[in-house]
């Protein structure tokens, strides 16, 4: 089976499967993205199926297995006739350098764009009051969301000393199970479903936590469990998770909450960012 044609594939074989390969089908051709990022025990749970009928479904369509099954999607979902994106930049398909690098340049105007169109401010102004009221800030997040994290960290630890994160996936879990109504999460999750990151989620919000979860998909699992929902996100392949120009989009959205703070701070702020900004000019020559 030719691995670009594998959303045609599902519809011709459709009438064949079983009752809970259906569901594994339907779910696949309406949300392909979310079944891309998902694990087999995610796309179980989103199917309402065992693991074993999304296996079994797998093999209906002559596939290895469920690794398989992803590669395939992700190739088919990545051809412009199968696209389900409202817009993406193809980097490759480009003549020379220059013409690379203003593909590349309109896929970070493109992200940024996206998010301030889908951003709710009334939704930002609540999460800046949290922050501005937590005892800490935990940031959470894993692989390219991680990062986001990291650097929210990095960069309002210039103006507040109650930022944390950590980017072992076990240390985040541990530091969940012990935040109170006191303290806020802040999780960044561009897919919406991360296991990890929905587990965090549910976490905090057991303990009555507020969680701030920064994902690109309203319809995140997560969203049960989030006080405040930020949209943001660049419409990326399925080919190019973890872009660069993903990873702008949530420091774009980074950037404004610090804004706001620093405004709200006022004087602290300026006093906090004039003491560490001196430490750091004493380390230059």
């Amino acid at each position: 089976m030719a691995t670009t044609t594998l959303m045609t594939e599902i519809t011709s074989r459709y009438s064949k499967m079983t009752k809970a390969e259906k569901k594994v089908a339907d779910f696949v051709l309406s949300s392909p993205q979310a079944a891309l990022n998902a694990t087999i025990t995610d796309l179980s749970r989103l199917c309402h199926v065992g693991e074993t009928s999304v296996f079994r479904f797998c093999r209906t369509l002559s596939l290895k297995g469920y690794q398989d099954f992803k590669l395939s999607l992700a190739l088919s979902t990545s051809s412009p006739e199968t696209s389900f994106k409202k817009e993406t930049i193809d980097v490759a398909a480009t003549p020379n350098c220059r013409e690379t690098a203003a593909n590349v340049k309109r896929a970070y105007i493109l992200a940024l764009e996206q998010t301030f169109e889908t951003l709710n401010f009334s939704s930002v102004s609540r999460a800046v009051n949290l922050i501005l009221s937590a005892r800490t800030i935990n940031l959470f997040g894993f692989g390219g969301s991680g990062t986001s994290a990291n650097e929210a960290k990095n960069k309002f630890m210039k103006i507040l000393p109650n930022f944390i994160y950590n980017s072992d996936a076990h240390i985040q879990l541990t530091q969940a199970a012990l935040l109170s109504p006191e303290d806020i999460a802040i999780i960044f999750c561009n897919s919406g479903i991360t296991k990890d990151c929905i587990e965090i989620a549910h976490i905090c919000h057991s303990s009555k936590v507020p969680v701030i979860f920064i994902t690109q998909f309203l319809k995140t699992p997560a969203a049960q469990y989030s006080d405040v929902l930020l949209l943001c996100g660049a419409n990326e392949g399925p080919m190019e998770g973890g872009s660069i120009a993903n990873k702008t989009a949530q420091l774009f959205l980074v950037d404004i909450l610090y804004a706001e703070v620093y405004k709200k701070l006022g004087n602290r702020a300026i006093e906090n960012k004039k003491k560490t900004s001196r430490v750091i000019t004493e380390k230059m020559m």
